[in-house]
């Protein structure tokens, strides 16, 4: 049975040096969708069921054949990376194989998934893994191409840790700004999240993040944004560590859209969110003197 999933070698694994630390409903969340953004999925459906610890996220990406799944939860497993020279080129959000194996060991883990390519495969699968990352059963089963994961009972086996979290209500907070943190990325996919089988909130999708932000604060309006993107002629010089060929940016109109505090300047680098105090401070200072007194920027 072909797989694109490949154990990587021990060279690319000592380089990396980094597992995946799953600590909280929202970190499941997170790599899961990460996942399904890497499968090319436009359209993701979260479901939770925080008593039961459990989260299942549907997507319909790429999707994965038999010996795909026979890889997925493996330690160090992936399809995105294969050799050292391919870390200095990455164009995934994932790219560890650790995330799925990490679940297996801290959960139930189950996933179906169907190929959407029909010249490669028409039937569905349905495997489930221990706490290893084996396959332990698998099985045909009726399902649209794309991919669901379910993650059960998480943290089943370490009541302590589930006692050091916060509330259920905290942790669907932290749930929601992540997924409000990945849209922003990625404004082109379609996402309805659900709560104890009932809708909890949709996201709809976008040219850029100019259509997501008045989705996330309700006081915004499109006419309060503008959208720029800038062409970089030399991407080495303009950022070595992050060489990149385009700047997107979204700004609130300042003499419409601001904020009493200073929470809603966002960078992100590649599809990703990234924490830069120094970039975050200077474009606050840019924008100063055209805000109102007190007032910070979208």
């Amino acid at each position: 049975m072909t797989s694109n999933i490949q154990v990587l070698p021990t060279d690319v694994v000592n380089l990396i040096a980094a597992g995946e630390v799953i600590d909280s409903l929202a970190a499941v969340v997170r790599e899961l969708v990460e996942n399904a953004l890497d499968a090319g999925a436009n359209r993701i459906t979260v479901s939770l069921w925080p008593d039961q610890w459990r989260v299942r996220v549907a997507d319909n990406g790429v999707g994965m054949s038999l010996g795909d799944l026979e890889q997925a939860a493996a330690p160090h497993s992936t399809s995105k990376i294969h050799q050292s020279e391919d870390l200095w080129k990455i164009t995934s959000l994932g790219f560890r194989g650790e995330a799925l194996h990490s679940l297996a060991q801290l959960a139930e883990l189950e996933i179906c998934s169907r190929r959407a390519d029909p010249t490669v495969a028409t039937e569905g699968w349905r495997v489930t893994y221990n706490a290893q990352g084996d396959l332990i059963q698998s099985g045909t089963v009726a399902i649209a191409p794309g991919t669901v994961v379910t993650v059960s009972n998480l943290f089943g086996i370490w009541p302590t840790r589930r006692q050091g979290l916060p509330a259920f209500v905290q942790q669907m907070r932290s749930v929601q700004a992540t997924l409000h943190q990945v849209a922003l990325c990625h404004p082109h996919v379609t996402w309805q999240v659900e709560q104890n089988d009932r809708p909890w909130f949709t996201l709809y999708p976008g040219e850029s993040a100019k259509q997501i932000v008045p989705q996330i604060l309700r006081d915004v309006q499109l006419s309060d944004l503008q959208a720029l993107t800038l062409e970089i002629d030399n991407p080495i010089d303009f950022a070595p560590l992050f060489p990149c060929n385009q700047v997107e940016l979204v700004l609130g109109l300042p003499d419409r859209c601001h904020r009493h505090r200073p929470d809603w300047v966002r960078v992100a680098i590649n599809g990703r969110l990234v924490k830069t105090p120094e970039l975050e401070q200077t474009i606050l200072a840019t924008l100063r003197r055209t805000l109102p007194r007190d007032r910070y920027p979208i």
